[in-house]
């Protein structure tokens, strides 16, 4: 009796040691999927394998999940959801129900990943999705990070107070360092050394509110597997720490994109960067912890200037100090442009160096470099430029070309794949198949990836939805995101607009009338999936790309009757083109995903105080409009964060096209016109503080049918 009492202890204890292991994806369940509370069981794996890896199997009514890590588990929850229950979570809507006995897994099913890294994130993803994130939108962000197999992750928010507390020891007045800190929506841009300060200045409120969202998000990023890539001391300084200190090295380094002040260059060798630097990582280390083993921050980023420095040595001086506070850190540095310069990676030890390789969807930068030069590298794909909307990407290259490169000569530096969006809004199948490549099959069948995908999108399959995103494969989704043409509607009018933003494209280059009959072939699903958020949402992108497509066909028309002088045909299209953007914002003011009131709620409750709210909401509107700066209606960026969203089209974007036709009525009419000055309309319009609709209203079968009526005709 007393071996077998000893036998029973032994087994609840083995039991509950079992039951313990990765509990923080019990919580992530928890939060996420409660019906799978008390279901899924997690154990860590004994398999040992190059990567990461997972195996599913049933015991009694329980799923059971042997992994070998936190990410490895959390990607097997998702993975298990898909594959069986036929479910899913994105940024454009959630395929998501209660069930109360869970879909069998007849056999033991293994998935491993050679990647080592799966990485997310790009500066700009920070403003163009994240700039109003409170901690309940980021805990379901990071949620969906571990569900989606994350890693590594970008995380630089809270840089701000460190910089506060150096500044100021250095004698900067609080109105120097808020001169400095830049605004709400623009943090990115003074991270990579493009900017300063504008779009500021903020509070001791909302730089405090930053660091404490700072020190949640990591502590629940190391909870989920997930390492945090902070900011590097780089030696990008204010500009004026030049007339500060009249002794020190340094380069300033001009302007950048219409007119921005880009912060200056501090020389390692210098004495006063040794002082900053041990400040700046004394900061970090009180406020963000002493186990960052990831870093993030890039030299003379588009255009920066070197004038005097000797690069190779700067390099390795930089690298040398992150090293003293944070040993074995590794530097991680954007492969874009002629970005890391070769000279810069002489000058480093590469195994503490990770790039990333940016363009990966659409050029082989790995390959043409060989590999970056011998450096550990990521394969990456940047997706939604600005956080416009529109549906591309190519998505055949997203799923091989991982593979392809890591089978390459060059693979033996390849350490893993990323995402790396502007925005991780729009495009939900470019980013879902991107970061499934990493447990993918080489050589995957895109016909088989795409039925799957139905299933777990909408949670069911259907032939005509199928035969639809075959459509989209051959059209929109078989080109990089750099092919796409922009919406016409979102232009700064003029009789030539060509592309709407400065670097955007200046045609549709895929066959526009396959996304038509995808969008016939997806209404005539419509009945099956008249209660699936994820169909709706997906049938109004659709037909919304439908329309802007057909708009600049619209424009091209019109332009060529107003400059033969042909009244009546410019009429009949300017008619068309403004009833065009009325209807596309109905159709949009349907799902409030398109919506503007979306936006500008999220910026107003992410301000303390009324000044902040203020401050909050005319860097949500300036963003998606003239950007900036204020002084110069020529910015490069105007119009490169454009958004085709109900109530943006209503107002904004119509009253511009208004009033570019009556300006060209006039004309023709043989009247005296002035000149609309678009720059002022815009700088007064991010002023306002109108409220918009959050709430969808109509119906978007309607609205959609009514597109399909139009393009009929």
């Amino acid at each position: 009796m007393k071996k077998i009492f000893t036998l029973m202890i032994a087994c609840m204890a083995f039991s509950l040691l079992h039951a313990q292991e990765y509990s923080q994806v019990q919580q992530l369940i928890n939060r996420q999927f409660p019906f799978l509370k008390g279901k899924v069981q997690f154990r860590k794996t004994t398999i040992k394998d190059k990567g990461d890896t997972f195996r599913l199997y049933q015991h009694g009514r329980s799923l059971v999940i042997e992994a070998s890590t936190v990410s490895a588990a959390a990607y097997g929850v998702n993975y298990y959801l898909k594959n069986y229950a036929h479910m899913s979570l994105s940024h454009y809507g959630d395929n998501v129900r209660a069930i109360t006995q869970l879909p069998a897994v007849t056999d033991t099913v293994s998935v491993n990943t050679p990647f080592q890294i799966r990485y997310a994130l790009n500066y700009c993803t920070y403003n163009y999705t994240y700039s109003f994130y409170n901690w309940n939108d980021w805990e379901r962000e990071l949620d969906w990070m571990a569900l989606n197999g994350i890693n590594t992750m970008l995380a630089p928010i809270g840089t701000e107070k460190i910089w506060q507390k150096m500044l100021t020891s250095l004698g900067y007045t609080d109105s120097e360092i808020r001169a400095y800190i830049p605004g709400l929506g623009f943090n990115a841009w003074w991270l990579m050394g493009n900017m300063e300060g504008w779009g500021g200045p903020v509070s001791d409120g909302m730089i405090n509110k930053w660091g404490l969202l700072q020190q949640k998000i990591i502590k629940r990023m190391k909870e989920l597997g997930i390492q945090p890539v902070l900011q590097a001391f780089t030696g990008l300084v204010p500009d004026n720490l030049a007339v500060k200190y009249p002794k020190a090295k340094i380069v300033r380094q001009g302007k950048w994109a219409g007119g921005f002040q880009r912060p200056a260059f501090l020389a390692p060798s210098d004495s006063l960067f040794i002082k900053m630097a041990r400040q700046y990582y004394t900061e970090m280390q009180i406020l963000y912890g002493k186990d960052i083993q990831y870093f993030g921050g890039d030299l003379f980023h588009e255009g920066g200037k070197a004038t005097g420095i000797d690069v190779p040595e700067a390099a390795g001086d930089i690298q040398k100090i992150m090293q003293q506070y944070y040993p074995g850190s590794i530097w991680v540095l954007q492969g874009w442009q002629d970005n890391p310069r070769k000279e810069l990676l002489a000058g480093l030890k590469k195994e503490n160096v990770l790039i990333l390789d940016l363009k990966g969807e659409e050029f082989n930068e790995w390959e043409s470099r060989n590999g970056f030069e011998g450096t550990p590298y990521i394969w990456g794909s940047v997706n939604d430029w600005g956080g416009k909307i529109t549906m591309i990407g190519d998505l055949k290259r997203l799923v091989t070309e991982p593979q392809r490169a890591y089978r390459s000569p060059q693979g033996k530096w390849m350490k893993g794949i990323g995402i790396i969006p502007e925005s991780i809004t729009a495009n939900p199948v470019a980013f879902d198949l991107a970061l499934q490549t990493a447990w993918s099959e080489p050589g995957a069948d895109m016909d088989n990836v795409i039925k799957r995908y139905i299933s777990y999108r909408y949670g069911a399959y259907n032939k005509d939805v199928y035969e639809g995103w075959k459509l989209l494969l051959n059209s929109l989704y078989g080109v990089p995101d750099s092919k796409g043409a922009e919406a016409i509607f979102c232009a700064r009018p003029s009789e030539n607009v060509t592309n709407t933003s400065t670097w955007g494209s200046d045609s549709t280059q895929y066959d526009a009338q396959k996304p038509v009959q995808a969008l016939r072939l997806f209404r005539k699903a419509a009945v099956q999936f008249q209660g699936s958020v994820t169909f709706k949402v997906d049938m109004v992108d659709l037909a919304r790309q439908v329309m802007s497509n057909q708009g600049r066909v619209v424009y091209v028309d019109c332009m060529k009757a107003y400059k033969a002088k042909d009244i009546k045909a410019y009429q009949k299209w300017r008619d068309l083109f403004l009833q065009m953007i009325r209807l596309q914002n109905e159709l949009l003011n349907t799902e409030p995903n398109f919506m503007l009131g979306t936006w500008l709620e999220q910026a107003r409750a992410f301000g303390i105080t009324p000044d902040d709210k203020k401050l909050c909401e005319w860097n949500a509107r300036a963003q998606i409009t003239y950007w900036g700066p204020d002084y110069n209606p020529k910015t490069d960026l105007h119009e490169y964060a454009n958004k085709e969203w109900g109530g943006m089209l209503g107002s904004f974007y119509l009253h511009r096209w208004q009033m570019f036709f009556n300006e060209l009525d006039s004309r023709l009419k043989g009247q005296r016109s002035k000149t609309v000055d678009y720059f002022t309309v815009e700088k007064n319009w991010a002023r306002q503080q109108n409220a918009y609709p959050t709430k969808g209203t109509g119906n978007f079968l309607t609205e959609a049918d009514r597109v399909i009526k139009l393009i009929s005709q």
